[in-house]
């Protein structure tokens, strides 16, 4: 039987935007992850975006891979691209939380199921 959470998500739907969960960030590789916690905790970086030569010369001990690891976070959706080459910046991608998108609240879902519940006892 499944519990209220997976009921609910049944009934919403998964029309999440793409981005990336720190659920997620936690689950990547380590090159990957360095990176973006990197991103997010850099000022610059998360708000502005920074170009991947930004991020190697920025980030400490930054993978050597740099260019590749990230043009492949921006393919995978987990890093926005901005601009046009060669001026690209980059910027995390955090997806939104639901309920500051969605026209209602999780409370108003639950009263309405129980108030079917309720209906057909």
């Amino acid at each position: 039987m499944p519990g209220l959470f997976e009921r609910l998500q049944a009934e919403l739907g998964d029309d999440e935007p793409g981005g990336v969960t720190p659920l997620e960030i936690a689950d990547l590789p380590d090159s990957q992850r360095r990176i973006l916690l990197w991103m997010l905790r850099d000022r610059a970086a998360a708000s502005d975006g920074i170009a991947s030569q930004g991020i190697r010369d920025r980030m400490p001990d930054p993978p050597d891979d740099c260019a590749k690891i990230v043009d492949l976070l921006a393919r995978s959706g987990w890093v926005i691209a901005l601009g046009e080459a060669p001026n690209v910046r980059y910027k995390v991608n955090l997806r939104r939380k639901r309920g500051s998108t969605s026209g209602f609240g999780l409370w108003s879902v639950i009263n309405e199921r129980l108030s079917d519940l309720d209906a057909s006892h």
